[in-house]
């Protein structure tokens, strides 16, 4: 077993995987490669008429977010987290909400899954996962939503620790794994991080990149 931190300091070790000092490994935020911060701006004087309010619990968005251990976290993967996406997955003009998961090292847990909820159009939602067959237990890390087949409903792809998943929108309120029949299959653990569709050569059908995070599985 590798502790986190035993893992940033091979990292750090490595000049091909980080060109910054292994001391300067648990520092936050981005690497600024050298390049001196510049002076806070003034502030504007305008006030700041927002304000936020926590209503995921009353528009029923209160199911949990499992990532590894409460108490004790020993891989990289426990400690990363997941994301989200808005998606009008039925065309009704509603933003409906996508939400990832992960799961714990000794197994998954009970009900653990990703989470699709409709949108209601009264400020709540409802977990319509099961019947949209997006039930799925794993280490999930990004998501991003696009129509790649172009016919009109807003597809999902999802990068995993393991293996990523591509869902086809059946136009149905449903969803198909069609991830080896799009060629994205890959039989090899791989660490999945961050993921965007792109129609990087202008032929009117988005492509997709996908980033790893780390060549390594958990019994390295």
């Amino acid at each position: 077993m590798i502790t986190r931190r035993e893992l940033i300091f091979r990292i750090a070790g490595s000049a091909t995987a980080l060109l910054v000092p292994a001391r300067l490994a648990f520092s936050q935020g981005i690497s600024s490669r050298g390049v001196k911060p510049q002076p806070r701006g003034k502030p504007s004087g305008r006030p700041f008429l927002a304000h936020f309010t926590d209503v995921a619990r009353e528009a029923g968005l209160k199911e949990p977010i499992v990532y590894g251990g409460l108490d004790l976290k020993n891989y990289i993967v426990e400690v990363v987290g997941a994301g989200v996406a808005f998606i009008d997955y039925d065309n009704d003009g509603w933003m409906d909400l996508f939400v990832l998961n992960g799961t714990k090292l000794e197994g998954d847990p009970p009900g653990v899954t990703n989470r699709l909820y409709k949108n209601n159009r009264d400020g709540t939602f409802s977990d319509v996962t099961a019947k949209a067959g997006l039930t799925r237990a794993g280490w999930a890390s990004g998501v991003t939503v696009a129509d790649y087949d172009n016919d009109g409903f807003d597809d999902i792809f999802i990068t995993y620790y393991g293996h990523n998943v591509l869902y086809r929108n059946n136009g149905n309120g449903t969803f198909s794994d069609v991830t080896k029949q799009a060629g994205l299959w890959h039989s090899e653990v791989r660490y999945g991080s961050g993921c965007t569709w792109v129609d990087y050569d202008r032929d009117g059908r988005v492509d997709l990149f996908v980033a790893n995070y780390l060549s390594t599985t958990l019994d390295k």
